[in-house]
């Protein structure tokens, strides 16, 4: 494989994982537009905020693992990359960027769904977020 293709597939990996990545935040919204009706209803039932809270999760948990495939097609790129150098005994410079910044080896990488730390602060803030919204308790009336 050239670096050309290399590049390439890492390229459409990332505009997929970009598009799915936007299907699923507009679920995470619609769980927080659910999440907010809930919480200003104030009387929801148990089975409601128990369907809610599966869907916001669920939805969290695809978000992750988009973070996730991103993390794993670079480092993939990265590795195939490496594999290339020690096959051929150079790349460009770009490749050998790509090759320093992800810690490309020949290795094959493995998948992790806490790839990211930030992207792990961010799937547990947004759950802490939604839940609440659905679980905390906002009645005036006690």
């Amino acid at each position: 494989m050239s670096e050309f293709q290399i590049i390439s597939m890492m390229n459409s990996g990332l505009a997929m994982n970009g598009l799915f990545l936007i299907g699923f935040s507009f679920l995470a919204w619609f769980s927080g537009r659910a999440s907010v009706i809930m919480h200003e209803k104030g009387n929801a039932n148990l089975f409601g905020k128990i369907v809610i809270s599966a869907f916001s999760l669920t939805a969290i948990w695809y978000i992750n693992m988009q973070f996730a495939y991103v993390s794993l097609g670079i480092r993939g790129a990265a590795h195939s990359m490496a594999v290339l150098k020690e096959e051929t005994g150079s790349v460009s410079a770009r490749g050998q960027s790509l090759i320093d910044n992800f810690g490309g080896s020949t290795e094959v990488p493995t998948f992790s769904l806490y790839s990211e730390p930030l992207g792990l602060i961010l799937v547990i803030s947004l759950a802490l977020c939604l839940l609440s919204g659905i679980w905390i308790d906002n009645s005036k009336e006690k």
